[in-house]
């Protein structure tokens, strides 16, 4: 099922800016440099792009390095909390892959 994101905050610049809106679908596999939206314990629902994968915990990343949530906050992350993949981004700039 797909489901639409609107993005709040700079953490994800100059990928994603604030205001602009996400398509997601359910992730079926997992591929470090794409962009995922997390369910975080302590941070509520973020999107970050995902790092490295190590065994079953998942590490990510905000592309704005200077405004993100650091990735020692983050920590890492179990698949039951990744619950989109972002696939398509929609903004000032129009419809594009993220």
């Amino acid at each position: 099922m797909l489901k639409i994101i609107k993005v709040s905050g700079d953490s994800m610049l100059p990928t994603l800016e604030d205001g602009d809106y996400v398509i997601t679908k359910k992730p079926r596999l997992y591929q470090a440099g794409l962009l995922y939206v997390i369910n975080h314990s302590d941070l509520g629902r973020i999107i970050k792009r995902l790092e490295k994968v190590e065994g079953d915990k998942f590490f990510f990343l905000g592309d704005n390095l200077q405004a993100s949530t650091p990735a020692s906050l983050i920590g890492y992350v179990e698949a039951e909390r990744i619950v989109g993949q972002v696939i398509k981004i929609i903004g000032p700039k129009g419809i594009r892959k993220p």
